[in-house]
């Protein structure tokens, strides 16, 4: 029986808990792990070998290279180096990111990859176009995580800010991430005041104060 394989690239703090999520929830019956960096890969492939022992499932978890992806039905992109983001600029990655990504893409499809690979190294926008460009896979099998985060922060923001639970909370923000966003809408449900105000139709009226938002009511 065909089981789901995923590949994780990279395994700093986000490909570490991207391999942690996939094996708590049980959403992979398979992981494998790729790192330059063998002692980190090791220490990590042992971290979740040990965290899952208590779970309901079974998740087989191994370190690999890039010829071991071929048979993976997904593989997530988290190479990055987070010295390189301490200026706030999502371009600060893009030099050591675009080479890292266009010296190993090559190599995964020699693999027989022909599965759907999810970007989450920064710039979000650019890495995945040059990964779609690269790996000569079909549109819509090369996803990048965009302004995910974003918006799960803007949401997080505004249930504080309002008193309303995130799950009823529909805001989004839209762009390239980091510094290249923008809110698209924000509304909250029920009628909240904010400010000593709120709209009679049962939306919140919220005023985003924020760079990129420039205080636009939404």
């Amino acid at each position: 029986m065909k089981t789901r394989k995923v590949g994780i690239i990279g395994l700093g703090h986000v490909g570490a808990h991207v391999g942690y999520s996939l094996a708590i929830q049980g959403i992979a019956a398979e992981l494998v792990l790729v790192d330059p960096k063998e002692a980190k890969l090791a220490a990590e492939v042992q971290d979740l070998r040990d965290a899952i022992l208590y779970c309901p499932h079974d998740v087989k978890i191994n370190g690999g290279t890039y010829a071991d992806l071929g048979d993976c039905d997904a593989i997530v992109n988290c190479i990055g180096d987070i010295d390189l983001v301490a200026s706030g600029d999502r371009l600060d990655e893009l030099t050591f990111t675009a080479a890292q990504v266009k010296g190993y893409i090559h190599k995964v499809m020699a693999s027989g990859f022909n599965g759907f690979i999810v970007n989450i190294t920064n710039p979000c926008d650019v890495i995945t176009n040059i990964l779609y460009r690269e790996s000569g896979l079909p549109k819509g099998h090369v996803i990048g995580t965009g302004t995910g985060l974003d918006t799960s922060r803007l949401v997080s923001a505004l249930s504080r800010v309002v008193s309303v639970s995130h799950a009823r909370n529909a805001s989004d923000r839209a762009g390239c991430g980091a510094d290249a966003r923008h809110c698209s809408r924000a509304s909250a449900l029920p009628p909240v005041r904010l400010f000593g105000q709120a709209d009679g139709r049962g939306v919140a009226v919220v005023c985003v104060l924020s760079a990129s938002c420039n205080g636009v009511l939404l």
